[in-house]
């Protein structure tokens, strides 16, 4: 069974990671972007999307932001759920404003940075940039898994070990593992 995390980074990606691992999953978080190219790449040659990580069973923080952006997890999401059939998705969110503030932060800024010269806008505008891709995602995640069991709503301030552990039905998961690891300071 394969799980993917499809909500933005900035959304306790590392924490997730770190559960997975510490419960004994093969996981693969970012990989410097390369996770993101790969899954772009096996798209684009039609291949299957996880090939060169078929290994791996737990899979995050699916992006690449350098020269252009590339959001994998939400580009590919529809696509995963089609090749791996019985795959659970879990759509890490958090309030919007702390998310944007942490997403500010990131890098020293440089992240920001990044953004503003892909896009060729300034802060505020990669801030509602960075608004309308929330919403949209988040409104087209829950739609597309709309009255289906295989798509976990987890907001990094409100739940917990023992909700993933309950999503994912394995007795062996440690809940207790499950801890939110980098706190952006406010």
């Amino acid at each position: 069974m394969k799980i993917f995390q499809i909500g933005f980074n900035k959304c306790g990606t590392t924490s997730l990671n770190h559960f997975f691992l510490r419960n004994g999953y093969k996981a693969v978080h970012w990989d410097y972007g390369n996770l993101a190219l790969k899954l772009e790449e096996n798209f684009l040659h039609g291949r299957p999307l996880l090939s060169e990580y078929e290994e791996y069973s737990f899979f995050s923080d699916m992006e690449l932001v350098s020269n252009r952006c590339l959001y994998a997890f939400e580009k590919f999401y529809q696509e995963l759920d089609r090749q791996y059939p019985g795959s659970l998705f879990i759509l890490n969110t958090r309030p919007l404003d702390k998310w944007i503030n942490s997403r500010l932060k990131h890098g020293g800024g440089t992240y920001l940075q990044r953004f503003e010269k892909i896009y060729g806008c300034d802060r505020e505008g990669i801030i509602r940039r960075w608004e309308y891709e929330w919403y949209r995602h988040h409104s087209n995640v829950l739609q597309y898994f709309y009255g289906r069991e295989n798509l976990l709503l987890f907001n990094i301030e409100k739940d917990g070990g023992d909700k993933l552990k309950s999503f994912i039905g394995c007795t062996k998961i440690n809940a207790s593992f499950y801890r939110h690891d980098h706190r952006t300071v406010s």
